[in-house]
């Protein structure tokens, strides 16, 4: 991709050349704000290392592990991914206007719009691993003792989907200040928490341990950042967002009761009749999930719902 638009840029006319100026100020202060971005991904890659040493090499679950994040990382793709490339560049702009109570709305919204992407999909992961995991593995050798350690890994994953996403966001407001010290700081809380758990927890719990302490972790830093970012900008009043997401936790706690029910009379977790589960059971609860965000008065779904109505009776 980066060839075919240097083609491009080459047949407008532009000259390309390459002349390095690494005392130019904006060259100075990329450096200095990627050296913390740098640190941030080595944390991250140390902690990882750790994680797979706990994961018993040779046991399966290293693999299982992976395999596991994969899934675990769709719905964090397709959905909290797109809503925060929308929002990150406005709220960059918000920032360079010093429009701090703008940038605070903004910042709340995409909060709140991400818990009500993500929580619904970590129902869904964790209530659905089994037949997830056999419909997109369960093929040949892969049999079903193999997609057992998968599909609890995923089921430990799940518990962090919508915390990992908040927290990646969360991140994005230190990002749209041009701070990368604070996320990098914050990143290592969340390593540091990841191991501990899962040091706590593997023995017992195996795989699953490892994607519980995942979740965990995540989700405390999540928070940690959050207030963090609070302090910074006072104008993002966090009993507004906390109510808002025990609502969407409410509607998602429907959503989960009728998942469960459903699956136990629909299908299996293999084959046909693992998508059969999958689709009818996941159709059922998205359905009861926007009911429970109805009556319990979520704001944003209220909005999209009637804004859908006015434009079908035109």
């Amino acid at each position: 991709m980066a060839i075919t638009q240097l083609l491009a840029v080459r047949r407008s006319g532009i000259p390309i050349s390459f002349r390095p100026q690494f005392r130019h100020p904006a060259v100075a202060r990329l450096i200095r704000l990627s050296t913390w971005t740098l640190g941030y991904v080595v944390a991250n890659q140390i902690a990882l290392v750790v994680i797979k040493n706990l994961a018993s090499p040779g046991s399966g679950w290293v693999d299982a592990y992976a395999k596991a994040f994969i899934i675990f990382q769709l719905p964090h793709g397709l959905l909290a991914v797109s809503l925060a490339t929308t929002l990150v560049p406005e709220l960059s702009r918000l920032i360079h206007l010093d429009d701090e109570a703008a940038f605070a709305r903004r910042m709340n919204d995409g909060i709140r719009y991400t818990a009500m992407l993500t929580i619904p999909a970590a129902v869904g992961l964790f209530l659905l691993a089994k037949p997830i995991v056999g419909t997109l593995l369960q093929h040949g050798n892969f049999d079903q003792v193999a997609t057992s350690n998968p599909a609890r890994a995923l089921s430990g994953l799940a518990l962090g989907v919508a915390g990992f996403s908040v927290y990646l966001f969360v991140l994005r407001g230190f990002y749209a200040r041009n701070d990368t010290r604070t996320p990098f700081l914050i990143n290592l809380v969340e390593n540091a928490l990841n191991i501990v758990f899962a040091l706590l927890l593997v023995d017992r719990f195996d795989v699953l341990g490892l994607g519980i302490a995942y979740s965990l972790a995540y989700l405390i830093s999540a928070a940690i950042a959050l207030l963090v970012l609070h302090r910074s900008t006072p104008s993002l009043q966090l009993s507004p967002l906390l109510v808002s997401i025990l609502r969407i936790v409410g509607a998602a706690a429907l959503m989960a009761v009728t998942i469960r029910f459903t699956s136990g009379l629909i299908g299996s977790n293999v084959g046909v009749g693992a998508l059969t589960r999958i689709f009818v059971s996941s159709s059922l609860g998205l359905l009861m999930y926007v009911i429970g965000l109805l009556a319990f008065g979520a704001p944003d779904i209220r909005h999209f719902v009637l804004s859908k109505m006015t434009k079908s009776s035109r």
